[in-house]
């Protein structure tokens, strides 16, 4: 028996640096930080932070949190032997901000995400510091391609193997899904043309900005019509002009440009719904909020395991919410149809959460023009308009989510259920993981300037010419010379391309929980394989294990309670060795 066991965590972004600083607080709480050395595999090399969180990126990519509820804890002083790990302040205290004495009434800040990437390197970087003079971690720049199991896991990158590995922690965010039937003709018609080009990704941004062909005369044709979709407007847009505030209660802005520039962007979508912004600050927030005792009688019903083996449908879950919309709804400052009876309302809110083409005049027609729907929900955002059940709806959703994460993960659905909640939460986060009002305002005043076209938003047509991607829609058509793909895979275990899932699957280490979905873990983050060989030594955190959890993807939940529920168990399986050593 080897002295000494060896862990690996595969991905040290902020979960994987989250779950680091949990294992080590857990095993100095069991005396226990001996005979161990951790592994830290980040192929970026930028530990802590990981891509998303790159310092190095344009300002003009924001954190879709406001900062008033990003709520990213303190780090209390380890000192142990010969080890001295400082203290590291929570976001609110680094940022020197206490959103106690803010007032209400103050408009919500997004940082850019290189400022919050710094914060997470600074953490990391006190953290790990201490730990690799004491030789208990080591950092390893490389990308992990092939896990394989016999007594031991053996963990091959692209240029080393690594032997004798007694536990794998996977945190490996986004991954790369085989292509789109779509996207490979797109690919195939845009090799070898010097007049055209095609981008199958939205990030970085820089890749844009330093593009030749891109300038103030290109037809930049933008796949998806979301967040990335903004960001990538908005970065190329700061590159040939602009934005001015003109109107700080709204955050209503101009873009002012030297060039003459005529429909630069044609975003798209299928069915070319623009997001909804969320409520412009706290106060407007705070109309949206249940209160305790409804978030409470929530939590009650959707938790219950009796209800949630007899479910056939999410059906369960949007009676609950109904009646807290419907309250909310009615107190509202300003709404449509005021006089609407609360039943109606929760009629019209199950219909609509079951079906969101369903129509009724409290709801945003999806038929009309996609700046229109853009205009109402920025004056529902900043208080000025009435408020349509749909935005609504979204919001209360969302103060709904944690719920929704926390009672619905290791839930006793059928797996079929379960994929349909999970589709359920992904159609509300056009309102409920919607942007700050300032990007919705920003892409009104490229409408405006005529910079940006949503002729084209609605699923256009299109045909290959030698100039480009001619888009078609109502007689109208428009070429693009350039394309973005903006639309952000969706984590469906079968359809990511990784060398490392693919091997993981092939060898039976990881299953789909469903076939939309991710794979099977325990409340501890361990993976469930049929493969009886697999002893419980591989843990899985984060959005490819959708399916078994709900709710992966927002950095709060990268610091949420599943990393310490990991740590603990890792813990505990260390314990159990030493025992035995």
């Amino acid at each position: 028996m080897t002295n000494q066991r060896t862990l690996a965590i595969i991905g040290t972004g902020p979960r994987g640096g989250y779950a680091l600083e949990n294992l080590i607080q857990e095993l100095i709480k069991a005396n226990s930080l001996s005979n161990i050395h951790i592994l830290l595999f980040e192929e970026t090399g930028l530990f802590g932070n990981g891509q998303v969180y790159k310092m190095d990126q344009v300002s003009s990519n924001w954190i879709n949190i406001n900062e008033r509820i990003l709520h990213l804890d303190n780090r209390e002083a380890i000192n142990i032997d010969k080890i001295k790990i400082p203290a590291f302040p929570s976001y609110h205290e680094w940022i020197d901000k206490d959103f106690n004495k803010i007032t209400k009434a103050k408009a919500d800040t997004y940082p850019p995400r290189a400022q919050v990437g710094e914060y997470l390197k600074q953490r990391f970087q006190t953290l790990a510091n201490p730990l690799l003079t004491a030789n208990i971690i080591s950092l390893v720049k490389e990308k992990v391609t092939e896990v394989e199991t016999a007594s031991k896991i053996v963990l091959k990158t692209n240029s080393n193997t690594y032997k004798n590995i007694d536990e794998v922690l996977l945190t490996i965010g986004h991954q790369p899904t085989f292509t789109s039937k779509q996207i490979k003709e797109w690919e195939a018609f845009a090799s070898g043309k010097s007049n055209i080009n095609l981008f199958q990704s939205p990030y970085p941004i820089a890749q844009f900005l330093n593009c030749d062909n891109i300038t103030h005369k290109s037809k930049i044709g933008v796949r998806g019509f979301g967040l990335a979709m903004i960001d990538v407007v908005r970065g190329i847009a700061n590159k040939f002009g602009n934005f001015i505030i003109t109107d700080e209660n709204t955050k209503a802005c101009s873009y002012k440009t030297d060039y003459k520039i005529t429909d630069l962007f044609i975003p798209f979508s299928l069915d070319g719904l623009p997001p909804a912004p969320k409520p412009l600050n706290a106060e407007i927030d705070n109309w949206f909020k249940p209160t305790k005792k409804q978030i409470s009688d929530f939590e009650d019903i959707i938790k219950n395991t009796s209800t949630q083996k007899k479910a056939e449908s999410p059906l369960f879950l949007i009676q609950a919410i109904t009646p807290i919309v419907a309250k909310i709804y009615q107190k509202l400052p300003q709404h449509y149809l005021p006089e609407l009876p609360k039943k109606d309302i929760e009629t019209i809110t199950e219909k609509w959460l079951l079906d969101q083409t369903y129509q009724h005049p409290t709801i945003i027609p999806q038929q009309q023009p996609a700046d229109q729907s853009m205009q109402n929900f920025v004056g529902m955002a900043t208080g000025k308009k009435a408020i349509s059940l749909d935005f609504c709806i979204g919001q209360v959703w969302r103060h709904c989510q944690p719920s929704i994460y926390e009672k619905l993960s290791f839930n006793s659905c059928s797996d079929k259920v379960f994929s349909e909640i999970i589709k359920l939460d992904e159609s509300t986060k056009r309102y409920s993981y919607g942007p700050p009002v300032e990007s919705i305002q920003q892409m009104l005043a490229l409408h405006e300037a005529s910079v940006m076209t949503l002729d084209f938003a609605n699923n256009p047509e299109f045909e290959l010419t030698n100039n480009g991607w001619k888009m078609l829609v109502n007689q109208k058509a428009k070429t693009a010379d350039i394309m973005i793909d903006s639309v952000l895979d969706a984590p469906k275990i079968n359809a990511v391309n990784s060398p490392i899932i693919k091997n993981m699957l092939t060898n039976d280490l990881i299953e789909a929980v469903h076939d939309e979905l991710g794979v099977a873990t325990d409340e501890n983050a361990y993976i469930i394989s049929n493969n009886s060989n697999n002893k419980p030594s591989i843990a899985l955190l984060g959005r490819l294990a959708k399916g078994t959890v709900i709710g992966v993807d927002a950095i709060l939940e990268c610091f949420g309670t599943r990393a310490k529920n990991w740590a603990k168990k890792a813990t505990e399986n260390h314990v159990n060795w030493l025992k035995n050593y």
